[in-house]
């Protein structure tokens, strides 16, 4: 019994030997394989090729570039979180990586002598001026039809149709029983010939029937003009009466070119000015024609309004219903020119990508601007840039796209945009700059300047009116309205300039917070703070600069402070930004 537990004592201590043997050498040795094996791991991550999605479909993913299954847009891509990224949804960094991988180029916005070409599509049409119609200038019946198609050519003079009009026969009567008494009643001839002539009748014609003494039940209508049968409203047997259209001759010798300009390219098209007209019918059949006409009024279905040329027409080459291309080249002046590949277009709105030169590496703010006619270099820029600005003329796509997948402001999500009616915008326009002439005022340690924009701005707010403003605005405005009335009056009665401080703030805050909810007006406006105001509790206030310019503190400490929110136009921030000291920044 007592071998029997010694045997079985070596056993397992020989099983517990051979397993820390088997340990050493598995996890032992495995060790430093291990971290072998980590540090190849963590090279290898180092090395790793850039992981791509879509931009549409965020779900796609894979090690290369290509095209995405699902809708075939080209992949971006993926951010690793490297850059940093700014709470502004109108901002964003584009790493290095993908700003490699998108070709991204930037230009400096310039303006330069240039002249808007302006392309036009349109069709020829009929000559009004060289179009007649032929009427019934007496009832009837159409005996005979000899013009009995319409497109054939006739000449003027060619008869048409026979009519038969027992009125007309009565009218002939009446003129040959006149000319038998024309010594004894001169006045009675006169006036049959005179009905004849009301009947379209030439003296030719009733000089003849006068001679002949004979009346005709019947009566030849001819062509008055040269040209083509346009109309035939009658065929034979057919009763018409007076004033009815029998046909329409065109004469197509000299044709009109209707081109449609819409409405923002009407201005730019005037009376006289060359345009070039090609016709894709007849390719390499090109002529120049000058602008005859301009429509006043637009078509409100198309929203564009007709610019006519008229053009001779060799050989009828022309035929009306034609299709026609047409430029016309505005005159040179002044503009800022932008390349094509730096707008992204999204209906009414078209967006840039400005570069943030304040920042390192790809930093792009999201722009919205209004773009006018297209030149040789690209698009004049209306509104929205500014000479000397940074934009992307070339991965321009790649950077909204990265913008997207951040939940930034982009071209698929752009920001909602406040309505205002254009008075209420008008005067809230100048409320805003009254209220910066206060505060450049108290920067400029000037309370007599002061008081006197607070005057100003009082009565502009006056004007203004507390119920202009309708719909879903209408109580706040209502509410700001009064905060704005009842801080601005305190401040105008304050006898110093501290105390006018004092009331400066609560009357700052009521004007942000217009701001933030109907948006800036006319420009872009920074909400500024100093953290050393009364006793270090800090106030903020509105500019219309991203300078600091202090007027809580104004030449004692003028450029304390920092920049903690930026609303842009018509859009409100719906809350404060990152804060972005401004460099010269001091306490």
């Amino acid at each position: 019994m007592e071998k029997h537990k010694i045997r079985n004592i070596a056993i397992y201590t020989g099983i517990l030997l051979a397993g820390l043997v088997l340990g050493w050498l598995l996890f032992g040795r495995g060790n430093d394989r291990q971290t072998e094996d980590t540090h190849l791991h963590t090279e290898s991550v180092e090395g790793e090729a850039t992981e791509y999605t879509c931009s549409m479909h965020p779900q796609v993913r894979q090690d290369e570039p290509g095209d995405c299954p699902i809708c075939g847009m080209d992949l971006i891509p993926v951010s690793d979180g490297g850059d940093e990224q700014q709470d502004d949804p109108f901002q964003f960094t584009l790493q290095q990586s993908q700003a490699n991988w998108a070709n991204v180029r930037t230009q400096i916005v310039a303006s330069s002598e240039a002249g808007a070409t302006i392309r036009l599509t349109g069709r020829v049409a009929v000559n009004e001026r060289e179009r007649r119609a032929i009427t019934a200038h007496f009832p009837g019946r159409i005996e005979n039809l000899y013009a009995d198609y319409t497109g054939r050519y006739v000449q003027r003079g060619e008869r048409l149709a026979t009519l038969y009009s027992p009125e007309m026969m009565q009218a002939q009567q009446e003129l040959i029983q006149a000319y038998a008494n024309r010594e004894d009643q001169p006045r009675l001839y006169n006036s049959a010939r005179q009905r004849l002539k009301l009947f379209n009748l030439t003296d030719g014609q009733i000089d003849n029937i006068v001679q002949s003494g004979q009346a005709s039940p019947t009566l030849d209508i001819y062509a008055t003009q040269s040209g083509f049968l346009t109309e035939r409203e009658v065929t034979e047997g057919d009763y018409v009466n007076t004033g009815q259209t029998l046909f329409a001759i065109a004469g197509l010798g000299q044709v009109w070119v209707e081109l449609d300009a819409y409405e923002n390219q009407v201005g730019q098209i005037n009376k006289g000015q060359q345009a070039r007209v090609e016709i894709p019918a007849q390719p390499g059949n090109n002529f120049s024609a000058e602008v005859e006409f301009v429509d006043p009024f637009l078509d409100p279905q198309t929203r564009s309004a007709r610019v006519r040329l008229s053009v001779a027409n060799r050989d009828n080459i022309l035929k009306p219903g034609m299709l026609v291309t047409a430029t016309i080249e505005t005159e040179t002046q002044q503009e800022l020119i932008i390349p094509a590949t730096a707008v992204l277009w999204t209906g009414e709105r078209s967006v840039v990508y400005v570069r943030d030169q304040q920042r390192e590496g790809f930093s792009f703010q999201f722009r919205e601007i209004e773009t006018g006619a297209r030149t040789g270099e690209g698009y004049i820029v209306q509104s929205g840039l500014s000479a000397g600005e940074e934009i992307a003329v070339n991965g321009v796509f790649a950077i909204d796209a990265a913008a997207q997948l951040r939940g930034h402001y982009s071209m698929m999500a752009p920001p909602e945009k406040t309505s205002l009616p254009q008075e209420f915008k008008n005067n809230l326009v100048v409320v805003f700059n009254r209220y910066f002439d206060l505060k450049n005022a108290l920067a400029d340690d000037a309370p007599d300047q002061a008081r006197q924009h607070g005057q100003g701005l009082l009565e502009q707010l006056n004007r203004t009116g507390i119920h202009s403003l309708e719909g879903e605005h209408h109580t706040f405005w209502i509410q700001q309205y009064e905060l704005i009335e009842e801080h601005l009056t305190a401040f105008i009665a304050a006898e110093s300039i501290v105390e006018m401080r004092v009331h400066f703030e609560p009357l700052s805050e009521a004007f942000i917070e217009t701001a933030r909810t109907l948006g800036a007006v006319g420009q872009t406006f920074y909400v500024s703070y100093c953290p050393m105001v009364d006793g270090d509790r800090g106030a903020y206030w509105l500019s219309e600069i991203e300078n600091i310019i202090n007027p809580y503190f104004g030449d004692m400490m003028l450029t304390c402070g920092e920049v903690r929110e930026v609303i842009r136009e018509g859009v409100g921030s719906g809350g404060r930004q990152e804060v972005r000291e401004v460099e010269g920044h001091v306490h």
